[in-house]
């Protein structure tokens, strides 16, 4: 009886999904209760039946069997205990689940990831404690039942006996015969830092998105051009919808005049600030300010470039330099514009051998009008006369005021006098067409002007020159009686 027990005792240890081992228990039970009692029975029936033979027989086999089931039940034993240690230095933690639920664990590691003491006994009580609150395992263990020995994977959070929060990838497989009761065998990694580092980079990405979404700047992420990702502000400034934009490259969004200086600047990784003329959705242009740089997301080569709209700068320029070249009282061109448009017009006469006239007007009787009248009504009577004197001329001739009441106008193509003598006539009739009203008495100006006509290269072929030659016989006409005008002389006849 007692080697009974002790074999009971040792086939309590063995596995319950062992179940070959216990069909070879059961199997080994019922031919000793065929031989003990049933076989005896029947032998006696025999002639010649030796009841002594038949006892050692019994004895010899029920001694083999006993032998066979320790024999197996000890290398099983030896092969758990290779397998646990094994398992006890994996970089993870080794546990099976039981058809019962339990938990049973072979890997130390996991018990100090779980602030688990595997020197205080009933570990396997603790791990059980911290595994089996969280139902995400619940469902991985069914998961591996219905996939019939395939691997399932999962990333579940478990809480350590001090209550810190750990993140598990747990990989799991259901354990031959495949039934609703089998073996769940499971090895786990602590990925906590995977996960902190993953969610930083989540948040990180997603603040990232937030700021470039906040921006005014149209973002766009491309890969050589090709675009692969923008920002709402693009969304914006082109006109077109995500969607559209990630269907798009360079050709679609950058007018013609700039795309290929863009194409040049992106295959050359061209990194500073450039302006470039951008097309939105319904075909109209924009001025802006691109800004490119090569950037490496995820072992990829793309590139990250930036788009400002600077029409409001544009036109703040294009007012500032309008001011800078232009008189504020009349509008017309400056002294600045007018020498700059002189020498384009000298520069231009010589290289194409052409003529042109230069013509110097002052108002005759004006100081005379600020002194009786005041500024106020001067400054009305120069707008009046810029009006008039815009009018009476082509819109290829210049006309600027430079200074009080003195006014220049560039006639290009003027090849001969009586071509400039027309004009002059033209200019003086627009003056004294009509008086100007000054006043809300009806007081009025009879405005006129004297004139000095330079023909270019005749009177003068230099800009210092064409403007002197043409003061000169301004005065000449002023002193003739005024609204008159006079040419300048003959270079060849000056001394």
């Amino acid at each position: 009886m007692s080697g009974g027990k002790a074999i009971l005792g040792k086939i309590k240890h063995i596995r319950p999904h062992s179940r070959y081992l216990v069909a070879l228990l059961l199997f080994w039970v019922a031919l000793g209760l065929w031989l003990g009692v049933f076989a005896p029975y029947f032998l006696e029936l025999e002639p010649g039946y030796n009841a002594s033979l038949t006892l050692l027989g019994e004895i010899i086999l029920m001694g083999g069997g006993i032998f066979i089931i320790v024999a197996i039940t000890w290398l099983w034993s030896r092969y758990r205990a290779m397998r646990d240690n094994l398992y006890a230095h994996l970089p993870g933690l080794v546990f099976g689940i039981t058809p019962q639920g339990k938990i049973e664990f072979a890997s130390d590691l996991g018990l100090k990831w779980l602030g688990i003491d595997e020197k205080a006994g009933n570990s396997h009580h603790r791990i059980q404690d911290v595994l089996s609150a969280n139902d995400d395992l619940a469902d991985l263990r069914e998961r591996a039942l219905r996939t019939a020995g395939q691997i399932v994977e999962a990333e579940i959070a478990v809480f350590t006996v001090a209550e810190q929060r750990r993140w598990l990838r747990i990989q799991c497989r259901a354990m031959p015969p495949h039934t609703s009761d089998s073996m769940i065998e499971c090895i786990a990694w602590d990925i906590t830092e995977l996960v902190r580092e993953r969610t930083l980079r989540t948040e990180s990405e997603q603040r990232l998105e937030q700021m470039a979404n906040l921006s005014s700047e149209g973002l766009f992420l491309h890969d050589a051009g090709k675009c692969v990702d923008a920002n709402i502000a693009a969304e914006r400034m082109f006109g077109h919808s995500r969607d559209e934009l990630l269907l798009m490259s360079a050709v679609d969004i950058i007018a013609e005049s700039s795309l290929q200086m863009v194409i040049d600047n992106i295959q050359s990784g061209y990194d500073k600030p450039y302006e470039a003329t951008a097309r939105r959705k319904d075909g109209t242009l924009f001025p802006c300010e691109i800004n490119g740089r090569n950037v490496v997301i995820d072992g990829v080569k793309l590139r990250l470039t930036s788009f400002r709209d600077i029409s409001e700068r544009k036109i703040a320029e294009d007012l500032v330099r309008y001011q800078a070249t232009h008189d504020a009282l009349t509008d017309l061109p400056n002294r600045y514009l007018f020498v700059d448009r002189l020498e384009y017009a000298i520069k231009l006469a010589k290289r194409r051998k052409e003529r042109f006239a230069l013509m110097y007007v002052d108002l005759d009787g004006f100081k005379q009008l600020n002194d009786m009248h005041g500024h106020v009504i001067g400054d009305k009577v120069l707008v009046e006369v810029a009006q008039r004197l815009r009018h009476s001329l082509r819109e290829v001739d210049t006309v600027a005021r430079i200074g009080g009441d003195e006014f220049t106008v560039i006639l290009p193509g003027t090849e001969t006098l009586e071509d400039a003598e027309i004009v002059a006539r033209k200019v003086l009739q627009s003056l004294t067409s009509s008086p100007i009203n000054i006043s809300s008495q009806k007081q009025t100006y009879e405005a006129s002007a004297s004139i000095g006509i330079a023909l270019y290269p005749e009177h003068a072929d230099n800009f210092d020159d064409m403007i002197s030659v043409a003061d000169k016989a301004m005065y000449q006409a002023k002193k003739s009686g005024k609204d008159q005008f006079r040419f300048a002389a003959p270079v060849t006849s000056q001394t």
